[in-house]
């Protein structure tokens, strides 16, 4: 699943630390600034359940 996060930058930080501990993030897209002054966007890519199996973050 991907989800998008607009917001400042301290938005996205804690939206993001809020999102760990409930899914495992396989990736985190670069923080790209938006036309709006103070807002960036972020891309997450939760990975798939652990089985087990590694996979890497």
């Amino acid at each position: 699943m991907r989800i998008r996060i607009d917001g400042t930058y301290a938005e996205i930080v804690h939206s993001v630390n809020k999102i760990r501990t409930i899914l495992p993030i396989g990736s985190v897209s670069p923080v790209l600034p938006l036309q709006r002054p103070h807002t960036w966007r972020v891309f997450l890519d939760t990975a798939p359940k652990r089985t087990g199996s590694r996979w890497i973050t």
